[in-house]
């Protein structure tokens, strides 16, 4: 079988509990098929897909290399995409961080130089708490009051997709933040 792999901030423990826990008031485990586990929750930056293994060794070598500075996300709620009513996937909302946008820029330009890069409409970043609608009852979020949580972006990964396995994201490569150079120490 195939590997196929992304790009992705992994979201810290605490908050990833949190957001578990909320969605376990609502009735998404009788409307979805697939609900991740606190572990695989994550913020997708790039779907890579199946590549080659030389050049996903490129990607991480160059992924290393990339500058950024650490920033820090919250999250905003619930939303979903697809039908009001039926919706395919369910998430947790991140208010709109310009850092964020930048850094999944970085990459996608970081990546044209090994890969054709698949060009989507503006990058929505959000957490996947459950998607593929299987249900004929309705969706009900009226319990899910997740307060609005604060976290430090540090890191971030390529995963690896192990389908039958729970947690089903594995982390094969870790990359630390590199502070831009060109800044004045304080």
């Amino acid at each position: 079988m195939t590997k196929h792999y992304f790009i992705a901030i992994k979201i810290p423990e605490q908050v990833a509990a949190a957001i578990i826990q909320e969605r376990d008031k609502t009735n998404l485990h009788q409307t979805h098929k697939i609900l991740p586990v606190a572990e695989d929750l994550h913020i997708t930056l790039y779907y890579l897909g199946h590549i080659e293994e030389s050049v996903l060794e490129k990607i991480i070598h160059s992924l290393h290399l990339l500058e950024w500075d650490s920033f820090k996300l919250k999250t905003r709620g619930v939303a979903h995409f697809g039908n009001v009513a039926t919706p395919r996937v369910v998430y947790t909302a991140l208010e709109k961080s310009d850092p964020l946008q930048l850094l999944q820029q970085k990459i996608v330009q970081l990546l044209e130089e090994f890969i054709e890069v698949q060009k989507k409409e503006e990058f929505t970043a959000h957490i996947t708490i459950a998607k593929k609608w299987a249900s004929k009852e309705s969706l009900n979020l009226t319990e899910f009051t997740l307060p609005n949580l604060a976290f430090n972006v540090l890191s971030l990964s390529v995963f690896t997709i192990n389908a039958n396995s729970s947690p089903r994201y594995e982390e094969i490569s870790t990359v630390l933040v590199r502070e831009g150079r060109n800044e004045w120490p304080n």
